[in-house]
């Protein structure tokens, strides 16, 4: 219907329409697109406007550390507002486009590790994956990607893909690549008849009747000083994993359990190529051999990781665990050397081998739920509309690091039992957090539980203990994954849709 900047209203005005969406990212504008033309109106909310304005991306600002067992804390102070967009379309302005779905590893519950497993299975979510990817202009996963067709760019096969496989990523157009597919993607919505956008417009509370199950209405705030509420029959929170948290922690909602804000997992992270520190890559024992399947990221075409398998999850005794490979120029080292020719000559007929080839990589490993990973409130410090700030104290603990390590020694083993390559790695445990990446994976904070003790938002994503609430995002994931979160909070929030729809008789 259109799109409305908050600040020009008049003082005090009351908005209203059937569905609330608070946050026009990813996800609230996925949960829109679904909803353009229905039989009842919509209305989204976001902070951001159509450009990039830095007062609005300051909203945005906290503090934060990383932590982990002997090393030494590194600090996130930039992290909160350098990794999301306060903009029309959220963070896929800045989205490198990586689409994936979860593992079916990821949606089972794995004995050797603690509180994983999904309430839902990977094939019970795979109907809502496909519709992700015909939003997000990508194939379908698990039914077009053959890599047979990838012509001149054969799979690397240890071992018959038993304990390590090439896992698909592609990537969206929709997103900082294609502005014109980006504008498209976000203002489309607010084309149809039943929805608005109002920008500039910022909830800094959601309130719910008194001693009720029931969110009644929102309070708003603009940087200009004006104020206005919001009613509506059903709310979505999807402003983003650490937002998410913040609006409800200041609402006093969501917490019942105390599992609000906690359990914030990112991935364990770790690859260095550059400079003259210690080197992460693989040596490939074929020199001739083409590893464009893995290493080209092209836009235009598919690329691969090499991903651990349930089977080899079990046999290591590890969480989910990717050796990404890329393209790189590598400084002189005599670790590289060393294992290259090393690789050669155990593989490759001998001394007179020509070295091994060698390809940076970097290692990703789960980030497991911890109650000690976890975002709280600065109420000492708040924003210009009273907002109190984030504190982000993002934790690993030891079964982290023992994942990452246990990933790493497992692909080094498979490779070196089937004469494929040597893995290098010299890197002590106390300097691994100053190689780790801080991803902008926002997970966990919102974790969906079947029990009410154990998380924040039921299967379908809605607040335990509240009726008319839900949160979008990847905030509700129960673990990590080891997947870029973007395809299944999509496949989320259309999921949540489907359940909205019914739940307000919304007419196909």
């Amino acid at each position: 219907m259109a799109i409305i900047d908050a600040r020009d209203l008049p003082e005090g005005t009351e908005i209203e329409a059937d569905l609330v969406i608070i946050g026009g990212g990813m996800a609230g504008i996925a949960i829109a697109t679904e909803w353009a033309g229905a039989n009842k109106s919509v209305a989204i909310l976001e902070s951001g406007g159509l450009e990039f304005d830095q007062t609005i991306q300051d909203l945005y600002r906290g503090s934060g550390v990383m932590r982990a067992p002997d090393n030494s804390d590194a600090s996130l102070d930039d992290y909160t507002w350098q990794s999301r967009m306060r903009i029309l379309g959220g963070s896929a302005a800045i989205w490198g486009g990586k689409c994936v779905p979860l593992d079916e590893a990821d949606f089972t519950r794995r004995d050797w590790l603690s509180r994983t497993g999904w309430p839902m299975t990977r094939a019970q979510l795979q109907p809502y994956y496909d519709r992700a990817c015909r939003l997000l202009e990508v194939p379908l996963f698990d039914r077009d990607f053959d890599s047979a067709q990838e012509e001149g760019r054969p799979p690397l096969t240890v071992n018959g893909a038993r304990e390590f496989f090439s896992a698909p990523r592609y990537f969206s157009p929709i997103g900082g690549s294609d502005q014109e597919k980006f504008d498209r993607f976000r203002t489309g919505p607010s084309e149809a008849v039943n929805v608005n956008v109002y920008l500039h417009a910022n909830v800094t509370e959601i309130r719910r009747r008194r001693r009720g199950r029931r969110i009644s209405d929102l309070a708003v705030a603009c940087l200009n000083g004006k104020h206005h509420s919001v009613r509506g029959r059903a709310y979505v929170l999807a402003t983003g994993g650490i937002e998410n948290v913040r609006l409800l922690l200041a609402s006093n909602l969501g917490n019942d359990s105390d599992q609000l804000g906690r359990n914030f997992m990112g991935h364990v992270t770790y690859g260095q190529f550059e400079d003259e520190k210690p080197i992460s890559m693989l040596a490939i024992s074929d020199a001739q051999r083409a590893m464009t399947l893995y290493t080209d990221n092209g836009r235009d075409k598919v690329h691969c990781v090499l991903a651990a398998t349930l089977e080899a999850q079990r046999r290591f005794t590890m969480g989910n665990f990717t050796a990404t490979l890329v393209s790189a120029t590598f400084p002189p080292n005599a670790n590289v050397e060393a294992t290259r020719t090393l690789a050669a000559m155990l593989d490759q007929n001998g001394i007179g081998a020509e070295p091994a080839q060698r390809v940076a990589t970097y290692f990703m490993a789960e980030h497991m739920p911890n109650p000690e990973s976890r975002i709280t409130l600065d109420a000492a410090n708040v924003d210009p509309l009273g907002m109190p700030k984030v504190r982000l104290d993002w934790v690993y603990t030891r079964r982290d690091l023992d994942n990452l390590e246990a990933g790493v020694n497992a692909l080094a083993q498979v490779l070196g039992e089937s004469n494929t390559g040597r893995v290098c790695w010299p890197v002590p445990r106390s300097e691994w957090l100053a190689g780790f990446s801080p991803s902008r994976h926002h997970m966990g904070a919102t974790r969906m539980s079947v029990d009410r003790d154990e998380g924040v938002v039921d299967i379908n994503c809605r607040v335990h203990g509240i009726d008319n609430l839900y949160v979008a995002g990847c905030s509700v994931f129960p673990t990590s994954g080891i997947a870029n979160p973007s395809l299944t909070l999509v496949a989320l929030a259309m999921r949540m849709s489907d359940h909205l729809k019914r739940d307000l008789g919304v007419r196909s």
